[in-house]
């Protein structure tokens, strides 16, 4: 689940035990008379129920709901600019059976020199895998994991001047495997296995984003380099790089902004194949096109036409591959568009719909500020 997900329309869980004025207060714009929930995520100091709505094409729709504390206030001097401290716990389930039950925790500290991000819970997902023709098995082979997992990241800003960012994060996750063979003989109709995946990355990042929820200008630069291995509790044995940059560039002010984004990722070593890298664009579902290299590039466009609302377009393409020597044999390519209300402006979050066609589905998806994150 995104951190950002915390921020979800939650005003009409409220509205029955508020009156007329604080609703006001918390959910009008003194500016404009327009909706706005900054008030109430300003004002609030409590536990709120967050709704989950899930539209991945991969596991199908769901929901769920998170309990979620904000430890700062908008109006503290030292959160200006920065994410929300937020604690939370979550649980949530889809048509397809797949279930998550999960605590996790986002922070900024000392005034930015520190941020911390971790979570731990059990997740249950039931997916597809694609295997081609050089691979053991051919065709779609439906899967299902469970197991504990956790992540746990701190960066250290090293000078407080520059927006730069180094430091490690863990990741762990014990698991079983049920594979769906497609064999039409009761005995080998299924294989289950039970797997660790463990390992850790020196992480880095540049942020100079001018709002971390739906930002208009600025870079975010972050390259992970690390080790999946048995000595760190996995039974797997393989090296992680992965980068991404998302760029910002306003085009009219206050009218037309511009996005560019592009990831890439590479697993050498005996990777399990759920955890390969895969083609990440909305329109095509999770896992779909893999290989131990992937790389995606997208941009997207938001115009401001009518006070809060904005509508989007966006496209992009990508590849998965064994190697980088069949570059631009297997292009994918997505694209879409939606639209976006300015929810809170003092957050400068957007929410709204991306409905995107992928190489073979249409999908949808419920857009809580920005689509590219971490």
């Amino acid at each position: 689940m995104k951190p950002i997900k915390v921020l979800v329309i939650v005003f009409l869980a409220s509205m029955a035990t508020s009156n007329a004025q604080s609703f006001k207060k918390n959910f009008i714009s003194e500016e404009d008379g327009a909706v706005d929930v900054s008030g109430f995520l300003n004002s609030t100091t409590g536990f709120l129920p967050v709704p989950i709505i899930i539209t991945e094409p991969a596991v199908g729709y769901g929901g769920g709901l998170a309990i979620a504390y904000f430890h700062k206030k908008k109006d503290d001097k030292e959160a200006k600019g920065l994410s929300p401290t937020v604690s939370m716990l979550a649980g949530a389930l889809t048509e397809n059976g797949t279930w998550l039950a999960a605590i996790g925790h986002q922070g900024s500290y000392a005034n930015d020199r520190i941020r911390y991000l971790g979570f731990l819970g059990y997740v249950a997902p039931k997916l597809a895998v694609y295997f081609g023709p050089n691979d053991l098995l051919e065709g779609k082979f439906d899967f299902e994991m469970n197991g504990f997992a956790t992540m746990h990241e701190v960066l250290y800003r090293v000078n407080k001047k520059v927006p730069f960012f180094a430091g490690l994060n863990y990741s762990f996750f014990t698991n079983t495997v049920k594979f769906d063979t497609g064999i039409d003989i009761p005995e080998f109709s299924t294989f289950e296995r039970d797997t660790n995946l463990g390992g850790i990355n020196a992480s880095f990042l540049y942020d100079t984003r001018n709002n971390s929820f739906t930002p208009t200008k600025g870079i975010m630069s972050g390259l992970e380099l690390g080790r999946f291995a048995t000595y760190f509790g996995g039974d797997s044995d393989f090296w992680n790089i992965s980068s991404r940059t998302y760029a910002y560039l306003p085009i009219i002010e206050n009218k037309l902004f511009s996005g560019y984004r592009l990831s890439i990722e590479s697993k050498p070593g005996d990777v399990p194949f759920y955890a390969l890298p895969d083609i990440s664009l909305r329109g095509i579902p999770m896992l779909r096109y893999q290989g131990a290299n992937a790389y995606t590039v997208e941009t997207e466009w938001r115009w401001n036409f009518y006070k809060r609302w904005s509508v989007v377009g966006f496209v992009g393409m990508g590849e998965a591959m064994k190697d980088f020597s069949e570059l631009g044999k297997s292009i994918k390519a997505a694209g879409g568009g939606g639209f976006r209300y300015y929810l809170a402006k003092d957050y400068g979050l957007h929410v709204g719909v991306d409905v995107a066609r992928g190489p073979e589905i249409w999908a949808w998806n419920l857009t809580i500020g920005s689509n590219w994150f971490r």
